[in-house]
This record gives structure tokens, sequence and C-alpha cells, in this order.
């Protein structure tokens, strides 16, 4: 069976739309955020929770729609090149740093925290939350992040690692290995 992949004439107004508004929103998130480089986009609906500029972003890289991103006074997300973060996406740096690579692809829904919570009582003997020590998340390059996925603080994904849809990552995450399942563990090797 054969599909038609020709643009309707409202398909090209809609990708024309799309570009205009990206190019207008431009100066907005260059005065918005630490840094963003060249050719990168940040869609319309992503939101900046507190401080903007604790956020860099590298050249080429694309934030698709209602992204949340929250930065702490003690917090800081660093982007690279040559990638993008899906819709709906969620990173909380808190407290630590949230790395993200070169040439990373991050599917929607996907949840990065670089902080936890604990409990501990007090004089009354009733539990109180409090954050736990930061602990920076490093995602290297090349790295793919499919939908869904989890990834809590402290853990490295290196080089060339693909995590599985819906995975929670407690640990790192060795380079050129796919992981998935909760908690994450080694499904296979993959070429480099």
């Amino acid at each position: 069976m054969e599909t038609d992949n020709k643009l309707t004439f409202f398909d090209i107004l809609f990708k024309l739309k799309e570009r205009l508004l990206d190019y207008l929103y431009f100066p907005y998130w260059k005065f918005r955020l630490g840094k963003i480089g060249k050719k990168s986009r940040v869609k319309r609906g992503v939101r900046i929770i507190g401080s903007g500029n604790r956020i860099t972003v590298g050249d080429n890289f694309k934030i698709w729609h209602r992204c949340f991103l929250s930065v702490g006074t003690k917090g800081k997300i660093s982007i690279g090149s040559n990638g993008h973060i899906g819709v709906d996406t969620y990173l909380n740096a808190s407290a630590g740093t949230i790395n993200i690579g070169n040439n990373t692809g991050i599917g929607s829904k996907v949840h990065i925290y670089s902080y936890s919570f604990g409990l501990k009582k007090n004089e009354s003997g009733v539990d109180e939350t409090y954050f736990g020590k930061p602990d920076d998340v490093n995602i290297k390059d090349d790295v793919c992040i499919s939908a869904g996925a989890i990834i809590l603080a402290g853990v490295t994904i290196n080089e060339g690692a693909i995590v599985g849809a819906g995975a929670v990552v407690t640990k790192d995450v060795p380079a050129y290995t796919v992981v998935g399942g909760v908690p994450a563990k080694e499904l296979r090797k993959r070429n480099q």
C-alpha cells in the first residue's frame, strides 16, 4: 500500500507559520536564557521556572512544546548542540546540575531530576520532608532517551547509550549499552 507523502497547501502554510513564530520568539529566548546558540529553537509553550539565566543551550538544538525547565538558585541546566528535547519533558535542577551532551535525543514526557527528597523526624517525632544532597545528572554525547523515561539524581548516562521507553534509571549506564525496565537494567550492548 502506497502512502501519499506530498505536502498540501495547508501543511506548507503551517510549516511557514511555525518557522516565522520561531524567529519572532528567538529574541525573547536570547534574553530569557543564559545562552542560546545559533539555529537553536525553543517552541511556544515552554515554561522556565526559576532563574532562566542558569540555562545554556548550544547550537542547532530544539526544545519542543510544553516542556518545563525548572532551575533553582543552586541548580543549572547545560544543554549541548545538535539534538532535541521532546514534547512535555520535565527537567528539574532545583539543586545540582543537569548536563546534556551533543547529538542527544530526549523523547517526549521524559523526567530528569538532579536532586531527591528525604524524610527525617523532628523533636515531636513527626516526619519532615527535606531536600537531599544535590547530585548532578550527566548525559553524555550521542545518547537516546526514549519516551516516558525517568532519570534520577546522580546518574551518568555514558556515550552512545540508549534508554528504553518508560525506564527508570537509578544508576549509571555504561557506554553503548541499551537499558530498559523498572529499575533500568542492561538489555544488550550496541555497536559503536
